[in-house]
């Protein structure tokens, strides 16, 4: 089983921990000593008032995503290819991340990207603890290796259903 950028692992139906259930991360770095990625279905609900505790003037309605636990206060944006910043990574499914004050100051003046998610932190994997938790006698979580872009832009509240038929699909054509 090979993670690659632009996979998506999805928590089990059944064996997740409750903090993970119907969760969707988007891998975005996969080495042989780490595997990242960002969550895209938990919807912040009170960006505003997190950033002004930040002095920062949050004046977007787009919504903002938790990525994750580590770099919990890192901004991350999960973008289509064409638009780049100065911290700007390819990372698979036509899709990049971004991550500097410039992105900030692009979206400020209206110069954004066609499609883009705002993330706060990121997921960690090594590569013995993913292995365990994909291959392990109660999997917690599933992958697809190759997600669909009508998937990683659903909406959030249909990300996680989608994401399993997307599997059984893939795990299904396996066999034809």
């Amino acid at each position: 089983m090979i993670i690659r950028e632009g996979s998506i692992l999805v928590s089990h139906p059944v064996y997740a921990h409750k903090e993970q259930r119907n969760s969707i991360v988007y891998v975005t770095e996969s080495t042989e000593n780490s595997t990242v990625g960002v969550t895209l279905n938990q919807p912040m609900t009170d960006m505003r008032s997190l950033m002004q505790q930040k002095n920062v003037d949050w004046s977007w309605d787009h919504p903002v995503f938790r990525g994750g636990d580590v770099n919990a206060n890192a901004l991350i944006m999960l973008h289509s290819d064409e638009w780049y910043s100065s911290n700007t990574m390819t990372v698979g499914n036509n899709l990049a991340i971004s991550s500097d004050g410039l992105m900030l100051e692009k979206l400020d003046m209206g110069n954004h990207p066609h499609w883009f998610k705002l993330v706060l932190g990121c997921r960690y994997w090594e590569p013995a603890e993913l292995g365990h938790v994909l291959k392990g006698k109660r999997p917690r979580w599933l992958l697809l290796p190759q997600p669909s872009n009508d998937l990683i832009c659903d909406k959030p509240e249909r990300m996680w259903k989608h994401a399993v038929a997307e599997c059984s699909q893939s795990v299904f054509a396996s066999y034809f």
